[in-house]
């Protein structure tokens, strides 16, 4: 029986063999076929090449070589030569480095969270913003089309600001709404506008009417007509108004539900689906109602004279001279009128939304904009829409976006280009569970194409941090690819913070070695560099006051704990200054975050040198990538080099550049340091020569003798010997 079993047992680990190797074999085959797939991929469509080489260049490189550098216009030509060919798919590689501020200035579709997509939608609508020309629609400064980019997803999480409001789905859906309402919607207010510009004088007589049957409702209606003379004679004031007051009031209430109808149709319609026609029209029409008004409310208009003008019909010529208010007013009246009818007719035609169901504007407006920002998870409501497909699929960091949700988008009918956009130094995609990601379930399909062999469009210009700040990640992250552009190197010895003392420099390491790390919960936190972190900004709060210039700081931390700690400690003391901002943030929380100064507190000090996670150099790398002017890193120098991580290797560097500090160089810190310390009773750690409760501070030495009776017969003498610090601490030995 054992030898059966023995033999099953060997037959299914024989059986799983071959199944596990069979599997293997179709992987193997796979990934030979994506490659070829990949090598036919990359070689371009010659048609497409030739005819948009030229091309491509001329009508986009001349004016983006002006706001680009060198490999953003060479990835962004190879995008659209991508996008521009129908005969082959394609698929781009985009390596923006941290370093690189804003990477591309492309529309971009898909982000892995909800911050870094309402960051990329904001800078899409302020390029948009400034791109737009007054002189090509006149007043287009004022009718800004944005009807062709849509933002969606919960508004909580995106945290939609008025900044990007107006491409946010609900809000859109929201305005669009009071245009296809019965009594509010665009064809109420054209007709009305009309009828009023026609046949106003027939208008103004049913309004007597009506008022003077309210009035004398005993007198027979026969005897109406008989009364006009004498009611405006008798000039009712309260009920009763001239023609010419009924005719401002009237356009009044006609004209500006129509301009905010033509400023929401202008405004959150793109203009492919309006037509360019008339969104000249609706300019036209905008600036002809102005006219109409500037007319109409003119202080030496008569009533008689403006009732006989109006009497005339829309498109009849009023014998008057050329210059005469009359003739205007007949001449402007005749073209809105004329403006409006043709405008009328042409929305007619057009396909708008039914009423003003929500699901059916959400629909319609899924189906006319071309530009579609959104996370990937949110994507799949993108299926159940019935809309033109998506012909290009953008992802922005791309390798913090696990492969399987990349397939979310991925699976979107009628993708024929897809450009990843990311940077495999940053973090990747966070994956809890130890099997799953050394099953690689967290690698991103920008991993995978790379480790493939596909080719990436390198952006190897920063314009974010400082020289000594990037100088680091540049040598260690990224080979020194990256070259500092000219507006970083002009702003070396500008903005200088905490001048008067000796360790607060572009980039600095301040080495704090009397803290003592505790873990709370699931997370570790250092109360001594919380105290160092508060001091620091309590000192820039004051240099700050002085000059009142905009500072924003970030408080950078790897662990929960420490951030959570630094938040009550500053509670909310500088909340009410718009112009000196921080931000207390992990640092999964700041990727894609940049900030004035960023003070990094790393937390960890102990004895073994164990500093778990922090070690990962992607983290790492995001940490010291965020700051613009200075990046000041707080640590135990003894902690983060005892083993070989990426920490030994950056505080060497540091060393080697003369920007390594002790705490205790600054008089101020050392002070909180002792605060500290007294604060969480540990100031019997500090009982040694080297610690700062000794370097830095002048002590006064009292000696004494003092006797102790014992038993009344002898008496043993002790030399006390008092410690008075500067610091007002004060120690005591016998």
């Amino acid at each position: 029986m054992e030898i059966l079993e023995n033999v099953w047992k060997f037959e299914d680990y024989q059986q799983n063999f071959m199944q596990e190797f069979c599997a293997w074999k179709r992987k193997w085959r796979n990934v030979k076929t994506r490659k070829q797939k990949r090598e036919n991929l990359e070689e371009s469509c010659q048609v497409c090449s030739e005819l948009n080489g030229g091309i491509l260049y001329e009508k986009f490189g001349s004016g983006l070589s002006s706001t680009l550098n060198d490999s953003q216009l060479n990835a962004v030509l190879a995008c659209l030569d991508g996008v521009r060919c129908d005969h082959k798919s394609s698929v781009q590689l985009i390596w923006g480095p941290p370093l690189e501020q804003g990477k591309l200035k492309l529309t971009l579709t898909c982000d892995p969270t909800n911050v870094a997509i309402t960051e990329v939608a904001s800078r899409v609508l302020k390029l948009l913003k400034e791109s737009i020309k007054t002189d090509d629609y006149g007043s287009e400064t004022l009718l800004l089309p944005l009807g062709d980019i849509l933002l969606f997803g919960s508004k909580e999480r995106l945290k939609v600001g008025q900044e990007i409001e107006e491409i946010y789905l609900d809000y859109r859906v929201k305005k669009l709404s009071e245009c296809f309402g019965t009594l509010t919607g665009w064809r109420h207010c054209f007709s009305s506008i009309m009828d009023l510009l026609e046949d106003c004088v027939s208008q103004y007589h049913i309004f007597l009417e009506n008022k003077l049957i309210k009035k004398r409702e005993s007198i027979d209606k026969n005897e109406v007509k008989e009364n006009y003379r004498n009611m405006e004679m008798e000039g009712d004031n309260e009920e009763l108004k001239s023609f010419l007051e009924f005719v401002r009031d009237r356009f009044k209430h006609t004209a500006t539900p129509l301009r905010n109808c033509l400023f929401i149709f202008c405004t959150y319609i793109p203009k492919r689906f309006i037509l360019e026609s008339n969104f000249q029209n609706m300019i036209d029409l905008i600036s002809l109602l102005d006219s109409v008004e500037t007319l109409l409310f003119q202080k030496d208009v008569v009533s008689d004279e403006l009732q006989e003008l109006f009497s005339h019909s829309v498109a009849e010529e009023f014998f008057s001279s050329p210059g005469h208010r009359d003739y205007l007013l007949q001449k402007i009246r005749g073209e809105c009128h004329t403006v409006l009818r043709n405008l009328q007719d042409s929305f007619s035609e057009l396909k708008f939304a039914r009423g003003m169901n929500i699901d059916s504007l959400k629909d319609f407006c899924f189906k006319t904009d071309s530009v579609i920002f959104c996370t990937a998870s949110s994507s799949f409501k993108l299926h159940s829409v019935a809309m033109e497909p998506l012909n290009v699929l953008v992802i922005d960091e791309a390798a913090q976006l696990k492969e399987s949700e990349s397939t979310i988008a991925l699976q979107l009918l009628g993708l024929n280009h897809t450009i990843l956009i990311g940077d495999e130094c940053q973090l990747p995609a966070t994956v809890k569970s130890k099997v799953s990601d050394e099953a690689s379930f967290g690698r991103s399909l920008f991993e995978r194409l790379s480790s493939l062999g596909c080719s990436k469009h390198l952006l190897n210009t920063q314009y974010r941090m400082h020289p000594s700040i990037s100088y680091f990640p540049n040598s260690y992250f990224y080979n020194n690819q990256i070259w500092d552009s000219p507006n970083v190197k002009r702003k070396i010895n500008k903005n200088v913070f905490l001048p008067r003392s000796p360790i607060f420099r572009p980039y600095s390491f301040i080495n704090i070695l009397e803290g003592r790390e505790e873990f709370i919960g699931r997370s570790w936190r250092n109360m001594v560099e919380v105290a160092v972190v508060m001091k620091i900004l309590q000192n820039l709060y004051k240099d700050w006051n002085d000059s009142k210039q905009k500072l924003s700081i970030g408080i950078v931390s790897p662990y929960s704990a420490q951030v959570q700690a630094i938040k009550k400690k500053l509670g909310g003391k500088y909340d009410d200054s718009d112009d000196f901002t921080v931000k207390v943030k992990s640092i999964d929380g700041f990727q894609g975050g940049e900030e004035d100064i960023i003070i990094i507190s790393t937390v960890r000090s102990n004895e073994r040198g164990s500093i778990g996670f922090l070690s990962k150099p992607q983290r790492i790398n995001v940490a010291l990538t965020r700051a613009r002017h200075c990046l000041w890193i707080l640590g135990n120098e003894r902690t983060l080099t005892h083993g070989e991580s990426v920490w030994k290797i950056l505080i060497n560097d540091a060393k080697d550049r003369c920007c390594f500090f002790n705490a205790d160089e600054d008089k101020d810190l050392a002070k909180a340091i002792l605060e500290a310390k007294k604060e969480l009773n540990e100031l019997d750690e500090l009982l040694n020569a080297d610690s700062i409760l000794f370097n830095n501070q002048k002590w006064k030495v009292y000696c004494f003798l003092s006797y102790t009776c014992f038993a009344n017969q002898f008496f043993l003498p002790w030399l006390v010997l008092i410690f008075v610090s500067d610091a007002d601490f004060t120690w005591m030995f016998t």
